[in-house]
């Protein structure tokens, strides 16, 4: 149904700031149960009967129907049953996001979703929880950009082109130097190759390389293995 019902929207319809402003989607809030805190603020933001109206009419006839309000708001047919659910889910969020602090992995997580792991795991990130405007912050591809995770996955990328184009250059030099080779180094321009592969090297050697490649995903750390470290002392990095 999704497929159907984006081909029928307007570009600046599926925009979230859009349907916030006009009141298609609404936030899901946490809320008191039984003397508990359920923290259904975890499950983001969901459709509203304006949306079923405004766009789920554009494919069917009474789209009411189709997705009545008990639907939309699943807490209205059984609160106890939407309160276990919430909770089944922040605990099955919370058993997976330790997995990243127990084996290490959450060195190599940017910086959102190093926020998020954080989030699932202790509820907040350096104290913080996820409504702060400094934590909110984060999660622009602008700051992803600026951030020391990116710039070494950058300077990874270039660290790694220079070394496959020096063993270009090798491979290409050796060729050309092979007694009984000549006519068919001839042939293939390994020469001209090898200047090309020269002149590459300086380029991608050079800081403008690093600028080049912004905007790219740059290259993962390989690596033997994390420190494991005690996990109240991950929680406040």
């Amino acid at each position: 149904i999704i497929p159907e019902l984006w081909c029928r929207m307007r570009p600046e319809e599926r925009e979230p700031e859009y349907m916030i402003k006009h009141g298609l989607l609404e936030r899901v809030e946490d809320f008191e149960f039984e003397g508990r805190n359920i923290s259904a603020s975890r499950l983001g933001w969901r459709i509203t009967e304006k949306f079923v109206r405004k766009f789920l009419g554009r494919m069917f006839d009474n789209p009411s129907v189709v997705f009545p309000e008990k639907m939309l708001k699943p807490e209205l047919q059984d609160l106890a049953v939407y309160a276990d659910g919430v909770e089944n889910l922040a605990e099955a969020e919370n058993k997976s996001a330790q997995l990243y602090f127990k084996d290490g992995a959450i060195h190599d997580a940017s910086p959102p979703l190093k926020i998020v792991l954080h989030m699932m795991a202790y509820g907040h990130y350096k104290g913080k929880t996820i409504d702060d405007p400094e934590i909110r912050a984060q999660f622009t591809r602008e700051a992803l950009l600026e951030s020391d995770w990116y710039k070494q996955r950058l300077e990874i990328k270039q660290e790694r082109d220079v070394a496959l184009t020096q063993r270009h250059i090798k491979s290409l030099g050796d060729f050309l130097n092979k007694k009984g080779y000549e006519m068919e180094a001839k042939r293939l321009e390994i020469a001209d190759k090898l200047e090309k592969m020269k002149t590459d090297l300086e380029f991608i050697s050079s800081p403008d390389y690093i600028t080049f490649l912004e905007g790219t995903l740059g290259a993962d750390p390989v690596h033997g293995g994390f420190p494991v470290e005690d996990q109240t002392s991950q929680e406040l990095e």
